[in-house]
């Protein structure tokens, strides 16, 4: 999770450097092993985000020779400036700040032990006692840490090397100003692995202060950074298919290859877009069914069956008018055999209830995927209440709190309206429910497959987002909430138990947004420089942000907000029948089309 930093520092360093054959693989090996010591993965490109433009993430850098390191750690997530659109880089950086930038860098575990008396309070006391606890810091004095004073040189190698043992020795006196200096053997040991090259020939300059731009050369160099280069300008832009709409939108979907837009409203309606325009008169009308009371109830999920074409069926989720107040439902319908533009209310067949609180109008999922092996699968909120009151999240003998998988090809007949997967991880219901496939979920508002892989987002609680990148073949995994929050422990907040939890490959602080909205990978023909980048939004943070998984990491992972224009919030993302993309505001449908 990336926190704000305010000011850190540049010294003369310059960006070429040196590298020594066999450190970074050590290097990456070490961050690994003390990754999977705490359960998190290598900050390696994972967590960062860059902005598109002429000038990247900042403004205040450009032409800086520090200008491509800051970038590269702002890939790894170990910073996000110091301001809107700014960095600070000539903003010299104190103790306190640095310890926070090797936390980030190195994902160090969390400690419960208070090192020193003089940072308490400070929004770096954490990240300074886990460097503590690594053995990175000593403090300036006895318990004393000293936060406010300005970290110099020669001290910037003395934490480097104690935070990298495996650096090869010095073999040589690279410098002739620092002799004699508490720092000089560390100094040399940057030297000899290439991550410092000095302040002038022959000069080192220990005692000259470190500015943030600085610190950026020196963490890149050290860690093997190199940025993703945003594009100066945006591929791909927002045009506007239909505003106004009555009723608010929910999803948009379409079956294979089909030309027209089926639109949900979250007062019941499902309303065909044609050529730009509604039809008449709506697919199918549920308002008298529905419940839409609450923020998060109404109609809220659409889903054709992969041979639609055949056999005409579809799926919705909604919050029941009719019954307990909160439960919800997932029914099958069928398509008009005379009219492809209405559907047969009269075939309405109940497929599952959820029995969700009813005191609660939040927290009810609401998305319906088709994998690709056939099965439906239905994302369900964990019910509501502040900090899951009732546990529901890691406990797969409810269904609330989880994605459920079951089959719905079985006979028309059958009671229940489904079959069990035989690969469901609780098929024979011993150790939890039958349906369930995935849990530890807090309200998985949107989630979407592309080929091996599902990306969820997860809307979180009181300090972090998430979006998890899993394989779509692996049943069973726990998504961690509420143990977790995010990359967090958050019950219990210190020292929880994360060996069997999944992280998430993305998680976001609230400084930037409050309410994860997750989208789909973009595999139209009309942006080809989009082709496999999983779009995701946030509802209150007012913007849309890319990345690309592969390899098992996150890459060119890009915040749009300043080349794409964004006129409302993003309440959900959408596909046609051709793989095009479309983002829905409250009461707008967008498309994304080449810029």
């Amino acid at each position: 999770m990336i926190r704000a930093v305010r000011s850190l520092s540049p010294s003369p360093d310059i960006p070429g450097r040196r590298r020594l054959s066999g450190r970074t693989s050590w290097l990456i090996a070490v961050v690994t092993v003390v990754a999977a010591l705490v359960g998190v993965p290598p900050a390696f490109g994972d967590g960062g985000v860059q902005y598109p433009g002429p000038s990247g993430t900042f403004t205040d850098d450009d032409g800086s020779i520090h200008e491509e390191n800051i970038e590269a750690i702002v890939v790894a997530g170990i910073t996000k400036g110091c301001g809107k659109n700014l960095y600070c880089p000539g903003d010299e950086i104190t103790r306190a700040q640095v310890a926070s930038f090797l936390d980030r860098a190195l994902q160090l575990p969390a400690t419960g032990t208070d090192f020193f008396s003089d940072d308490d309070g400070s929004i770096h006391e954490a990240a300074i006692n886990r460097i503590a606890a690594a053995g990175i810091t000593q403090g300036c004095d006895t318990d004393l840490y000293c936060p406010a004073e300005k970290l110099n040189r020669g001290q910037m190698a003395a934490l480097l090397a104690r935070a990298l043992p495996g650096l090869s020795p010095a073999t040589k006196d690279y410098f002739t100003d620092d002799d004699g200096s508490t720092h000089e053997a560390n100094i040399n040991v940057l030297a000899e692995n290439g991550i410092t090259e000095g302040c002038d020939t022959g000069l080192y300059c220990p005692k000259k202060r470190v500015r943030r731009s600085a610190m950026a050369s020196f963490l890149a160099r050290a860690l093997d950074l190199a940025p993703d280069r945003p594009p100066a300008v945006s591929p791909w832009r927002l045009e506007l298919v239909l505003g106004r709409i009555q009723g608010g939108t929910t999803d948009l979907q379409a079956p294979a290859g089909d030309d027209r837009l089926f639109l949900v409203t979250k007062d019941g309606l499902i309303r065909i877009i044609s050529d730009g325009a509604f039809l008449p008169e709506p697919f199918l009308d549920l308002s008298e069914t529905v419940l839409d009371g609450g923020p998060e109830e109404g109609l809220l999920g659409l889903a054709f069956h992969p041979d639609f074409d055949t056999n005409r069926k579809f799926y919705v989720f909604y919050t029941d008018a009719n019954g307990p107040d909160g439960h919800s439902r997932v029914y099958e319908y069928l398509a008009d055999a005379a009219d492809p533009d209405r559907a047969d209310p009269s075939t309405a067949r109940h497929i599952i209830t959820f029995e969700q609180r009813p005191t609660s109008a939040t927290h009810k999922g609401g998305q319906l995927q088709f994998g690709d092996d056939g099965l439906l699968y239905i994302a369900v909120g964990d019910g509501g209440g502040s900090r899951d009151p009732f546990e529901h999240g890691e406990n797969p003998q409810t269904e609330l709190g989880t994605i459920v998988r079951i089959d719905v090809d079985v006979d028309p007949g059958a009671d229940p309206a489904y079959g069990i997967p035989p690969g469901n991880p609780f098929a024979d219901g011993r150790e939890g429910l039958p349906e369930v496939w995935a849990y530890g979920l807090r309200n998985p508002w949107r989630f979407s497959f592309d080929g091996e892989h599902i990306y969820i987002g997860d809307v979180g609680h009181l300090a972090a987002e998430e979006v998890n990148v899993a394989d779509a073949s692996l049943a069973g995994i726990n998504y961690g909430w509420d143990t977790m929050e995010g990359t967090a422990c958050y019950e219990p907040p210190v020292d929880c138990d994360r060996d069997q939890l999944f992280i998430p490959q993305i998680a976001y602080s609230h400084d930037v947004g409050v309410a994860v909205i997750g989208g789909y990978v973009y595999r139209g023909t009309a942006i080809p420089e989009m082709v496999g980048r999983y779009f995701y939004a946030d509802f209150v943070g007012g913007w849309i942000r890319t990345f690309l998984y592969e390899d098992g990491r996150v890459t060119e992972h890009y915040d749009w907000s300043r080349s794409v224009e964004l006129s409302r919030f993003v309440w959900s993302f959408g596909v046609d029948g051709h793989g095009e993309m479309y983002v829905l505001a409250r009461y707008d449908v967008w498309k994304v089309v080449p810029n």
